[in-house]
């Protein structure tokens, strides 16, 4: 019994003192006059409601960084990530949170057309971020043209002065990424070809959170989907058509 009850003292501090981590890809997670927001950050917020836990404070850091920290067990919680075959020997999840189509983005009037995604290969350069689920997709998929960012935004930037010929993104997430950045056009950009891949986002936790742990988020998730909470969630980012 003491052991018993050491292990789920254990386990409640654990969650109670989780190091959560996330990047600036708005609309899932972003930072706003100094505070977290995203699709993501509401959802971890209700989950820890429901569990009665404190909420955590949230670091933000460029995707490759958190994700070697997870990796290496110095953080507990990264998000959203995707979730591949290669992930999950690594990492726990938890969801399915949100799903979209991706789709590689060009310039207007770069003149390229993608009849095929495979056509994508012929192009100079297509930008990515270092450790993303689309490099790692598009490594997997024998791509030798790709060009290594620190985020999003830097693909984008990349794009448009002329550094890159694609990039890829999100269908859904797309136009609320551009209304964060509002440095960068929308209107200069154009969607290009079929969509490349499908990717479900989940919550990541590293190897070392007890099982639990992940367990109770995950049936705090289930439990927000049956009560119809997490999809006033998706609809306040991405209002029904």
């Amino acid at each position: 019994m003491l052991l018993i009850c050491l292990f789920f003292i254990s386990t409640f501090a654990h969650a109670s003192g989780l190091k959560v981590m996330a990047e600036e890809y708005p609309p899932y997670s972003y930072t706003l006059k100094g505070k977290a927001h995203g699709l993501f950050i509401d959802l971890v917020r209700k989950i820890q409601v429901k569990l009665h836990e404190d909420p955590c404070d949230v670091k933000f850091y460029p995707w490759a960084r958190g994700y070697k920290i997870l990796e290496c067990g110095s953080g507990d919680v990264l998000l959203p990530m995707c979730m591949t075959p290669e992930r999950s020997l690594k990492f726990k999840f938890v969801g399915p949170v949100f799903w979209d189509d991706i789709y590689f983005y060009s310039r207007k009037g770069s003149g390229i057309e993608l009849e095929k995604v495979d056509d994508a290969r012929k192009v100079n350069t297509i930008a990515v971020t270092r450790y993303d689920v689309f490099h790692q997709n598009l490594v997997s998929l024998g791509y030798t043209n790709l060009d290594l960012s620190s985020s999003p935004k830097s693909d984008f930037m990349k794009l448009f002065h002329g550094r890159a010929d694609l990039v890829p993104m999100g269908r859904k997430v797309i136009s609320y990424f551009f209304k964060r950045n509002p440095e960068l056009d929308f209107n200069k950009l154009e969607r290009v070809g079929t969509s490349v891949f499908f990717t479900t986002n989940y919550i990541a936790f590293a190897k070392h959170v007890p099982d639990e742990v992940v367990h109770r988020w995950q049936q705090a998730l289930d439990e927000l989907k049956a009560e119809g909470e997490w999809q006033k969630i998706v609809d306040e980012y991405f209002p029904p058509e």
